[in-house]
């Protein structure tokens, strides 16, 4: 099988890995490994990139991105160059533009015309554009100011209402016009460190307008910004799909700083997580304005007759997608997925470096395990906790995340939390974290328990996050206690703390939050991958957290006669836990989850090749992983055969769109039922999300085999 350049540099960069850790033991942090993540990405191309490119949607009409002022650089549009020549205006522009651009200013004052403030602003975006190239900042802040105000007075006048017509491509263009000036303005802000809630900036029109600009976060809190960059910027490259709407405004990447003092929600943000934000610049009515005459700033020696107050309002585009102004709904122009990849654009995050050293360490990765959100808590939204399988981290999501949240009805009705774990271990383990860890979640979020939708939660595990997952849902009785022991647990001797960490992994309750359960290419019965070479791997490199594996073993040196099968506490990692002959499997598949739960499944069917066909060794359908067999779910009430390999099943648009499936119709469930506040969809706003309404409403009682998936059944 050939593999590129490229993939052999991954495979030597994996092993390079592996090296580090098992020579440095546990003295590796997330800085050093980051640094050498940094090395090993050189010259390969990371799972998700940003590079800066900058863009603009009015290079074609203006040549706004040549980058010089010559002929061939930045020119008025065809269309006002006519009407300059129509009117006997070239030459004058030519020799005094900002003589024509006060001339326009001065005629729209008192009495606006449709044509003539566009033509007003595309001259000022124009020299604004020749004047920031000539690093004239100073002019281009003036220009720019001009061209974003008359552009908005296009848009919004009222007395201008009748005589709009969207059908015209000016309409467009001066929605560009609106968003180019603003954003000239802006980066002119940064520069001057006013780009931050709260901040203000006085800038003058050519025309000799003052005015001020103040900037506010809109919405719910999200914490401190240590900056702001432009999508503009940048261009995305590693995930599939780039999410954006069009509109009016200036996509942006917030990066959060420090926390939110007195905020429950602050410590399940990851460190320098960006949020996609949307900056709308709104003309304040006349009666707020500062009415004092001033001659600061003009041209012309003309007294302003006030301060226009103007505000920068930042939006997020996942919570508000439109504005209203003067009665009329104007959606905001938006970008969800670079500000995502912005943030995975990091040598750790983008590449397996951080989901390799977290299996392979498990003292490294327990600095890192538990609950992430990277956008914004809601107690009005269902959460979705996906749950990443063997050798991965959340970033594994990524795809998935992306392209869930582009519908906006998923948006409004769910939120994405992601958990970590350290992967080199027994999954049973895993999973009690996992539940100490969401009802922490739960006590820090909702002390009071009042947000009924939390106890909606959906969990999405790929592989032996789905193992993970379901064990969230049953209620153990004895069953997992019997495989070790045929005593009584309190008869144990030893370390309180180890019996009852023993006690809490072998006995629990389901957790009454969790509603909806969905896995993907999950071992539901072990893989075969866990066999004695691949075990033989995990016992020499796998470095479990030492209080967990000393203190089992010493806990059953210290009760000889307590336990009919102690192999079960002393398995070490994660490989042996998942062998088909662990009676583990044998006893979650006795164990009934609550019956309130729906659990749907996918499958990967993938014909293995190379180094991987000989490790799995069997002629049964299989993902490269799991076998068809263990894969199947006797409790799904909805199941899907997907052709994709096992670590590229939760990627695979088929099984995305399967996921989106089940979160539209369990929204639509609870909102039939009253459950979620919201009243229930008809089967035409199911439609117009991709899906037929019969489908989506009878909850996912079809199932599919190989020979019966139909692509139209996405549609």
């Amino acid at each position: 099988m050939y593999r590129s350049p490229a993939q052999y540099r991954s495979v030597v960069s994996t092993i390079l890995i592996v090296w580090l850790l098992a020579a440095g033991g546990c003295q590796w942090s997330s800085d050093s490994l980051r640094r050498m993540a940094s090395v090993a990405r050189w010259g390969n191309t990371a799972g998700v990139d940003v590079r800066k490119r900058p863009r603009n949607p009015l290079e074609r009409q203006l040549n706004a991105m040549t980058g010089f002022i010559g002929r061939g650089g930045v020119q008025p549009s065809d269309r006002t160059q006519q009407y300059l020549r129509r009117n006997a205006l070239t030459k004058k522009y030519r020799e005094d533009p900002d003589f024509i651009i006060r001339k326009f200013a001065a005629r729209n004052r008192e009495q606006p015309d449709l044509e003539q403030l566009y033509i007003l602003a595309e001259l000022a975006y124009v020299q604004g554009q020749r004047a920031g190239i000539a690093g004239n900042q100073q002019r281009a802040g003036r220009m720019f100011c001009t061209s974003v105000i008359a552009a908005y007075r296009f848009l919004f006048e009222s007395q201008l209402d009748i005589h709009r017509n969207a059908y015209d491509p000016l309409f467009r263009n001066v929605c560009d016009l609106y968003n180019g000036g603003l954003e000239g303005m802006m980066r002119i802000m940064r520069d001057d460190d006013a780009l931050r809630p709260g901040g203000t900036f006085t800038a003058t029109t050519l025309g000799g307008e003052m005015i001020r600009f103040t900037i506010t976060l809109e919405g719910r809190p999200r914490g401190q910004f240590e900056k702001f960059e432009f999508v503009s910027d940048f261009d995305t490259e590693g995930l599939r799909n780039v999410y954006n709407s069009y509109g009016l405004g200036v996509p942006l990447i917030g990066v959060r700083g420090a926390a939110l003092a007195g905020q429950p929600d602050e410590r399940f943000y990851p460190p320098g997580l960006t949020m996609p934000l949307t900056a709308f610049l709104r003309v304040l009515p006349s009666e707020s304005w500062e009415g004092a005459p001033s001659n600061r700033g003009t041209n012309n020696g003309t007294p302003s007759r006030s301060m226009r107050q103007c505000v920068i309002q930042l939006f997020d585009p996942l919570e508000q997608s439109d504005v209203q102004v003067n009665g009329r709904s104007a959606p905001l122009e938006s970008d969800i997925s670079t500000p995502l990849a912005y943030y995975l654009d990091d040598p750790l995050l983008g590449t397996n470096w951080f989901a390799t050293a977290a299996m392979l360490n498990g003292e490294f990765a327990k600095q890192f395990r538990g609950l992430y959100m990277l956008e914004p808590y809601d107690p009005q939204k269902i959460p979705v906790v996906m749950v990443h399988g063997f050798w991965s981290s959340p970033m594994t999501w990524t795809e998935m995340f992306n392209d869930l949240r582009s519908s906006q009805y998923i948006r409004d009705n769910y939120q994405f939390w992601f958990y970590l774990y350290p992967t080199g271990q027994p999954f049973w383990f895993s999973a009690r974290q996992m539940r100490i860890d969401l009802e922490h979640a739960r006590q820090t979020l909702d002390p009071h328990r009042q947000s009924a939708r939390l106890d909606q939660m959906v969990l999405v595990g790929h592989s032996m996050g789905g193992l993970i997952s379901r064990l969230q849902t049953i209620d153990s009785q004895d069953r997992f206690w019997s495989l070790v022991s045929n005593g009584q647990i309190d008869q144990l001797q030893g370390q309180p703390d180890t019996i009852q960490q023993l006690r809490s992994t072998l006995f629990f309750e389901a957790n009454p939050s969790v509603s909806r359960v969905i896995t993907l290419g999950t071992p539901h019965r072990g893989s075969n991958f866990a066999n004695s070479v691949t075990r033989w791997i995990g016992n020499q490199f796998f470095r479990l957290p030492s209080n967990m594996t000393n203190e089992y073993r010493r806990l059953v040196d210290e009760n000889p006669d307590g336990f009919t099968n102690p192999e079960l506490l002393t398995i070490s990692t994660s490989i042996d836990s998942l062998a088909t002959d662990s009676p583990f499997f044998a006893a979650l598949e006795d164990a009934r989850p609550r019956p309130e739960v729906k659990f749907h499944n996918v499958i990967g069917v993938y014909k293995p090749q190379g180094v991987t066909k000989w490790i799995v060794n069997t002629d049964e359908p299989t993902d490269g992983v799991v076998q068809e067999s263990s894969a199947r779910s006797h409790e799904a009430v909805s199941e899907i055969v997907v052709s994709a390999e096992h670590s590229k099943i939760h990627q695979h648009p088929e099984a995305i769109l399967e996921v989106r499936r089940i979160l539209l119709a369990h929204a639509n469930r609870l909102a039939a039922a009253g459950l979620n506040g919201d009243s229930p969809r008809d089967g035409n706003q199911v439609q117009q999300a991709g899906f037929r309404a019969d489908e989506a409403k009878r909850d996912g009682t079809w199932k599919s085999t190989p020979d019966n998936r139909d692509p139209r059944y996405w549609r």
